[in-house]
């Protein structure tokens, strides 16, 4: 009868480490930011190959990561650098106006694991709007992602680079 009686309280003793455990795990938020690809010459060029070999590193990368939104500006070469990742969490691009990115972070801030593709000139300042540390990019700076983590309020960022 003892026997039972620790197996009990143990049994309940896990069972509120687990519960704390995931009421910490849900005031986390990452958000995973990357300027489009290698792109081709023109008005709204698509990837070129090596943009494409990214975008694939890009979603195996992002295989066993879930999302809760992949977003994009309207832009062929934005929305191919995150489509094959949209594609493999069936859901999909949701589009977003650059020119307004005060609205964008009000929507994006309150949710979690989200994938954002833009541009140089908009990368960094959306890292820094959510209060993550970036570098301000160039027109020749590809492959770079960015990733925003908020944990009760503590915010980091890393910044890895997509081979190809």
């Amino acid at each position: 009868m003892r026997c039972t009686s620790v197996r009990l309280y143990y049994l309940t003793f896990l069972a509120l480490i687990l519960t704390v455990g995931l009421g910490e795990a849900s005031a986390e938020q990452r958000w995973y930011l990357v300027r489009h690809f290698e792109k081709q010459t023109g008005d709204d060029p698509n990837l070129t190959f090596k943009g494409q070999q990214r975008a694939a590193a890009l979603a195996n990368y992002f295989r066993y990561i879930p999302l809760s939104g992949v977003f994009s500006t309207d832009y062929k070469r934005t929305t191919q650098t995150v489509a094959d990742i949209a594609k493999q969490q069936n859901m999909p691009v949701t589009l977003y106006d650059p020119s307004h990115p005060k609205t964008f972070i009000q929507l994006i801030s309150t949710q979690r694991d989200v994938l954002v593709a833009g541009h140089s000139n908009t990368i960094p300042d959306l890292v820094r709007a959510l209060g993550g540390q970036a570098e301000d990019l160039t027109d020749k700076d590809y492959g770079r992602l960015f990733i925003v983590t908020r944990i009760d309020g503590d915010v980091t960022t890393q910044s890895v680079i997509v081979p190809f």
